[in-house]
């Protein structure tokens, strides 16, 4: 605003002026002194990768010993607490020391520290070093000093009797673990379920005597069954570790023939609605129920024909006009 009144300098005028046309040939004439390149291959090296300067050194050797610190120092991000998340209490303990032993190797790529600290080799080295860890569900980094570990326990699940009278345990993920002998007061220990094999034959330990698709069968009638039947479950009974087909001995007498291979949830719809069908007194005289064709079940009462067939055959019992259901 205060600067419109003034007049500019006539550019003719300001060449006309000696101060300005030297100023004007100095500048043209004004050369950039050449760069000092180092003469030492030393020097040479430093300067091609960004190191030529004393600051651009003092910085990166300041970042270097940084690295080192919060790599190979202890600090705040080495691993301080180790949680364990297991549904078996009895297992903690000895995930927590597998855990310590692996962060505290003596490896270049320190485990100690959380953020260097390798999920994938911790899990293996837990899976390797401890049968009694079934899987390693999730293993979590809390920063800045804390590691969450949740594993699932392999626990010891079904009492196998094979038909020399051996008793072996089952896990939960259908290994062999060992032969249950008994204790001093003459008793076998009690597992979750009792499996009866007929056939003569024995089982080796770390043998895989059922596979996941047989073991989730099992564990689904024995919590479902007792709703259906009105009856617990005494034990069930197989030919052989191959065959698909299985009886379940309820504790009533019931005896119920399922093929392990089929649809659990439709067998046991289909045996509850011939249960539904089969009036109180009816349900007292069955002998068993056979739910192993597909669409069908089939029941025979005490004291017919039927009654005195041998254990799992391989077609339908005989059965009465009106002991029988297809839907």
């Amino acid at each position: 605003m205060f600067n419109k009144n003034k007049k500019k300098t006539d550019s003719k005028i300001r060449f006309q002026n000696p101060r300005f046309r030297k100023q004007l040939q100095s500048a043209r004439e004004y050369k950039r002194s050449p760069r000092q390149l180092p003469k030492t291959p030393s020097g040479v090296f430093l300067a091609k990768i960004g190191l030529g300067s004393w600051i651009s050194r003092s910085i990166t050797g300041l970042v270097f010993l940084l690295v080192i610190y919060v790599v190979f120092i202890p600090n705040f991000f080495f691993v301080k607490q180790t949680t364990v998340n297991d549904s078996d209490a009895s297992g903690k303990p000895g995930v927590q020391n597998l855990v310590q032993s692996f962060i505290n190797k003596d490896i270049p790529w320190p485990q100690k520290n959380l953020l260097l600290t390798s999920k994938s080799k911790l899990k293996n080295f837990l899976l390797q070093n401890d049968k009694q860890v079934l899987s390693v569900d999730s293993i979590t980094k809390k920063l800045p000093s804390t590691l969450i570990v949740s594993v699932t326990p392999r626990i010891d699940e079904f009492e196998v009797l094979t038909a020399s009278s051996t008793v072996f345990s089952v896990s939960n993920d259908g290994l062999v673990t060992g032969e249950l002998l008994p204790n001093a007061s003459g008793t076998l220990p009690t597992l979750s379920y009792l499996i009866k094999l007929t056939d003569v034959g024995n089982l080796d330990l770390g043998q895989s005597a059922f596979n996941n698709d047989k073991i989730n069968f099992i564990e689904s009638l024995g919590s479902k069954l007792p709703a259906v039947v009105k009856s617990q479950v005494g034990y069930y009974e197989i030919s052989d570790l191959v065959s698909p087909y299985l009886n379940v001995y309820m504790s009533g007498g019931l005896e119920l023939k399922f093929d392990s291979t089929s649809d659990i949830n439709q067998s046991l719809d289909r045996l509850n609605l011939l249960l539904s069908q089969l009036s109180p007194g009816a349900i007292k005289t069955l002998y068993y129920v056979d739910m192993r064709f597909e669409g069908r079940g089939y029941v025979c009462y005490q004291k017919t024909p039927c009654a005195n067939n041998a254990p799992i055959p391989n077609v339908p019992a005989t059965t009465t006009p009106d002991s029988s259901i297809t839907n």
